[in-house]
């Protein structure tokens, strides 16, 4: 029984260090969604779409994404293009990108 109680113990001082418990693991989507809130003027009506991800690396992500913003319901829709830059979870970088550009997020080959 002590042993029982040990072990339970250890484990979750295991689960709950933040390396090893859930809270470690990136959440790119609430990420993405502090990004393009800044973006946009308060009262906006926004929304964002992931077009592709790619992985250079196991700590490394690379999101393209296309943003859509309306000040009020009646104007034309606002779009614009972003790739956005994931190291260990956390966004590194960002590049505004034209709409129809050709994105290669594939890895770098040498020359």
């Amino acid at each position: 029984m002590r042993y029982l109680l040990l072990c339970a113990v250890f484990c979750l001082s295991i689960l709950s260090t933040p390396s090893f418990g859930l809270a470690s693991k990136p959440d790119v989507p609430s990420t993405i969604e502090t990004f393009v809130s800044q973006l946009y003027p308060k009262n906006s009506h926004y929304f964002w779409i992931i077009n592709n991800t790619t992985t250079e690396s196991t700590q490394e992500l690379v999101v393209d994404i296309l943003t859509t913003m309306r000040k009020t319901p009646d104007t034309q829709p606002e779009e614009s293009r972003f790739l956005l830059l994931f190291i260990k979870g956390k966004l590194f970088a960002a590049q505004k990108i034209p709409l129809e550009a050709e994105v290669d997020c594939g890895n770098d080959e040498e020359i």
